[in-house]
């Protein structure tokens, strides 16, 4: 709960900064590189997120990244700012709320769709604009697959999941048939 909140606060002040300086998706793709460079390295991500090293340590080696990735200047203040804080454990989550505001300011939502199998391209329409029609806003999909399904799909939504699952139906006609015996 409480990484949720700073995570928030972080985001919003950083889509602000983005939104006065024109830089909303050159933040978002700052972010995502050293995101993408924590998630690739553990020995980059432990000293990083760790409190036994020097922060000096610390900045020098996120600069040198920085420097490589051609991230921008807000971003390097940003991510010492992390640092110094000691909130860059923070810096998925603080990713993750930065686009739910950049999807809610540009009318998008973000919605999860599992499926039994792969889909092919007409199922994926068809299922973005059933969405679409429900949420009433443009839909960007991350799709997964779970064979465990069985059939059908199960697709979350602005905190809303509709689940057309296979292995759903079947587990309450298990339960509708438990309740009539």
């Amino acid at each position: 709960m409480k990484d949720d909140v700073v995570a928030k606060r972080y985001a919003r002040a950083l889509y602000d900064l983005g939104r006065e300086e024109g830089m909303q998706d050159t933040f978002l793709g700052d972010m995502e590189t050293i995101v993408a460079s924590l998630a690739s390295s553990d020995e980059f991500r432990g000293i990083m997120e760790s409190p036994l090293y020097d922060i000096t340590l610390k900045k020098r080696i996120l600069g040198q990244i920085i420097t490589e990735a051609k991230l921008s200047k807000y971003m390097e203040n940003f991510l010492n700012i992390l640092l110094e804080k000691d909130r860059f454990v923070y810096l998925e989550s603080i990713l993750d709320a930065y686009r739910v505001i950049l999807d809610e300011a540009s009318g998008r939502v973000r919605a999860t769709v599992t499926s039994a199998m792969e889909l092919d391209k007409i199922q994926i329409e068809r299922i973005s604009e059933a969405l679409k029609k429900v949420v009433k806003k443009d839909v960007d999909l991350d799709l997964s697959i779970d064979p465990s399904l069985i059939g059908g799909l199960i697709a979350e939504v602005e905190g809303m999941v509709y689940d057309g699952s296979v292995r759903t139906q079947i587990a309450r006609l298990k339960q509708s048939l438990k309740g009539e015996i």
